[in-house]
Order: C-alpha cells, then structure tokens, then sequence
C-alpha cells in the first residue's frame, strides 16, 4: 500500500523532501529522521530512471514513500519511473488543461488512461501480484498518484478544470515558479500571490483532491499545515545537508 494515501486518508499530515544527490545512502538516512515520503527529482538534478531505481529502493527498505519529479512530458519519460517502482509522478511546468490529459494517458492503465502495460520492477516482473490483466491495472491506478504542479499562471487559470479531471490525484504548488510566472519573483507575501493560493487549495478541497505546498522554510512546514494543506515538502537533502553540518561547525568554532 501507498504509505501517503494511508496517511491521507486518515488526515495525518505527510511531511516530504526532494532528493537531489543520487545518493541511496542520503534516502536510507532521510528515512531515519521522521520524513514520510521523498520526491526523487528527475527534473532539477541529474537522476535518470536507472537511478531513480535504486533510490526507489532504497526509499521502500527505509519506509519512505518514493514519489518521482518528471524531468518533462514525454512517455518515455513518465513510463520508465513507473515502471521502476515510484509510487507518485509529480509533474512541472503545466500550462493546459490538455498536457495534464496527455500525462493522464501516460500514467494511468485503462480505462483512465493508456499507459503500456508489462511485468516490471514495480511488480517484480509479474511475480508479487497473482492478479489479472484488469485487476492489475486497477491495483496500480488506486495506488500510483498523478500530482500536476501549480506553478505557472497557466496552470491557475485551467485549476479548476485541471483538478476536476479524472486521473488527477491531488496537485503540487511551486511557490518560486508560480510567484516568478505571476511577475513578482519570491514576493509569498503578496495580498495576490496568498489570494492565488487560496484558490488552489480551496479548489483542490472541493474536489476532494490533497493540496501539497513546497516550502523552504523552517517555519513554512507549520504555517503550510495551519493554512490547511494536506501536505507540505520541506526543501531538498542537499540543502538540509549544509545547513545542518554548517550549524554544527558554527556551535563547535564557538567554543575554540
């Protein structure tokens, strides 16, 4: 089962974190700090799907949910990171109502979608589930998260049409992207940049789809799970990396 939909449905607040390293042995560790689930960026970083593989795994040995960021929408693409196990595709840069529909077909088995279907390492190539063809494809579907990101106006526009499509699981707010694209770059404190988050948190509700926000702020993980969201992602373990071993070397200068 999908840790993150079970904490979902139960209304627990799942906390995540980008993986930029490539680094199995960073996902091991950030399963043993409290994260719930990683999001392994295909996009940002230099991790392909043969990677993300093995960072999958090490997520799931770790209790952690893999999810994945597409690097773009193109089959190939989106198909490799399922079929390597990852258990969410979140996916940037949308501007139309149509591209969502696009990676709807490439990420959900009929009837919702079209993806390819064949044995793989998600399934152990056919041999952990004794399920039919249908059953299969239902299985994976129930348990397999489309995430589109809210990052461009684009996107804001069509929210309403892009949530209320079958397919869609729930959507992923950039703030630095969507705050950039709205022509006032970091400025989160806007009366226009909260009203506009306002609207897609409020639209994903009525639609009972979950509402993830990016965060790189400490203090942005509370405030995000106040305002209502379902989820927050704090910052990404490259960063968390320096700022802590920073913070120990300043506290041990300090004392010589």
């Amino acid at each position: 089962m999908n840790k993150f939909i079970e904490m979902i449905q139960k209304g627990e607040k799942p906390l995540g974190v980008f993986i930029e390293t490539c680094s199995p042995y960073v996902v091991e560790c950030m399963g043993r700090t409290g994260f719930d689930y990683v999001i392994l960026d295909n996009e940002h970083s230099p991790i392909e799907a043969e990677t993300t593989a093995d960072l999958v795994r090490a997520a799931l040995l770790s209790g952690l949910t893999p999810f994945a960021r597409v690097r773009d929408i193109q089959r190939s693409a989106v198909l490799k990171l399922l079929d390597v196990g990852v258990q969410g595709i979140v996916v940037p840069n949308i501007n139309t109502v149509e591209e969502v529909k696009e990676v709807i077909s490439f990420c959900k088995y009929y009837p919702v979608g079209n993806r390819g279907f064949c044995p793989s390492r998600k399934d152990a190539w056919g041999y952990d589930l004794n399920l039919s063809v249908m059953d299969s494809m239902r299985y994976h579907n129930d348990r397999v998260l489309l995430i589109p990101q809210c990052e461009t106006t684009g996107a804001f526009e069509h929210i309403e049409e892009i949530v209320s499509l079958e397919g869609v699981d729930g959507i992923f707010i950039g703030p630095f992207d969507l705050s950039i694209s709205m022509g006032i770059p970091g400025d989160f404190s806007n009366p226009c940049f909260q009203a506009t988050l306002k609207k897609i948190l409020e639209t994903c509700h009525q639609h009972r789809k979950f509402c993830i926000l990016f965060t790189g702020a400490e203090k942005g993980v509370a405030d995000g799970f106040r305002q209502g969201y379902d989820s927050v992602t704090y910052s990404l373990d490259a960063g968390l990396i320096i700022e802590c071993i920073r913070e120990r070397l300043d506290r041990i200068r300090s004392e010589y």
